[in-house]
């Protein structure tokens, strides 16, 4: 839980608007997005991740050895990360429905140990192949 801490600190809230957001309402004309900050709607989109074990597909029996993960979204600032985390590794995705378009990469890990990253298309999707 630590690292969610810290880089939920890593957002960068306009000056016009509170630190940190919870909802649209705390926002005046902007939406909250799910890193805390307070964005113009045309400064977010959705994202979803999809992975396979090994090649096969996320369930309990794929998922036996790892079960959960942690998800980073970055920038092209290193010092700019956003992340979740316990993720559980049997649903197969993950979905972020208002993501700062800031963040153009996903990092899927367990416990600090980094698996795989990959880019977050124009369509807002990655796609990852994990070996836990």
């Amino acid at each position: 839980m630590r690292a969610w801490v810290v880089l939920l600190l890593a957002g960068c809230p306009s000056s016009s608007t509170p630190a940190e957001c919870m909802t649209d309402a705390d926002c005046g004309t902007e939406v909250c997005a799910r890193d805390g900050e307070c964005l113009p709607p045309a400064e977010v989109r959705p994202v979803k991740l999809s992975w396979t074990i090994r090649g096969s597909a996320a369930n309990a029996t794929t998922c036996a050895s790892s079960p959960d993960f942690y998800v980073q979204f970055d920038s092209l600032d290193v010092n700019d990360s956003f992340g979740y985390e316990p993720v559980p590794c049997d649903q197969g995705q993950f979905t972020v429905d208002k993501l700062p378009k800031r963040y153009v990469q996903a990092e899927m890990g367990i416990d600090n140990r980094f698996l795989d990253s990959q880019p977050i298309d124009a369509m807002g999707q990655a796609t990852f192949d994990l070996f836990p």
